[in-house]
């Protein structure tokens, strides 16, 4: 399972938030051979897959809403050229902010909504062949299926707390002992 924390953004709400990268054994299941190329940053050689493209899928198992996204560009595989065979860096960007508009060609998306709340959600990475492809009948392999959970963040910083349930305590019926609250009308005693 993929934990991922979500962090409230009332100090930049324009600003979209990227995820940290969730690395995926996707390769075992490659219809075709990737592209990688090289960058020298710093005198450091990373290596990143240019090709195949990336379709990814979450669905909340709350809801059942669901949402295609990708996004142009490479994927970063690290510092060996054979590491995309054990993992590739994922990621996609999200707000909280309800002024916030998604792209989901750009991988950009609205979280912690009514449709999208923060909980479990299914997450599949597609192959395609494709640049922008969303539409997951057009994906040539599923190279990943697993669980990720996004929860609130438990920050200190007031405009980065995000928890899914903050709880106050309730002290003003201590001394009230004789009611008797039914919470469930249609069972009788």
């Amino acid at each position: 399972m993929i934990q991922e924390t979500i962090f409230n953004e009332t100090t930049n709400p324009a600003a979209f938030r990227s995820t940290a990268n969730v690395m995926a054994n996707v390769a075992p299941n490659f219809s075709v051979s990737p592209t990688i190329i090289s960058v020298v940053i710093s005198g450091v050689t990373y290596y990143v897959i240019t090709y195949p493209y990336f379709l990814f899928k979450l669905e909340s198992q709350q809801t059942g809403k669901i949402k295609y996204f990708t996004r142009t560009g490479s994927y970063p595989t690290g510092t060996g050229v054979d590491k995309h065979e054990r993992y590739i860096a994922f990621n996609f960007d999200y707000s909280v902010a309800s002024e916030n508009v998604e792209d989901l060609s750009q991988s950009k998306l609205r979280v912690g909504t009514t449709e999208f709340p923060l909980g479990f959600y299914e997450y599949t990475i597609y192959e395609t062949l494709s640049s922008g492809e969303l539409n997951p009948a057009n994906a040539s392999a599923t190279l990943y299926t697993g669980i990720l959970n996004m929860t609130g963040s438990e920050s200190t910083s007031a405009d980065l707390n995000f928890e899914s349930v903050q709880y106050k305590e309730y002290t003003t019926n201590d001394a009230d002992t004789e009611s008797i609250y039914l919470t469930n009308p249609t069972v009788w005693i």
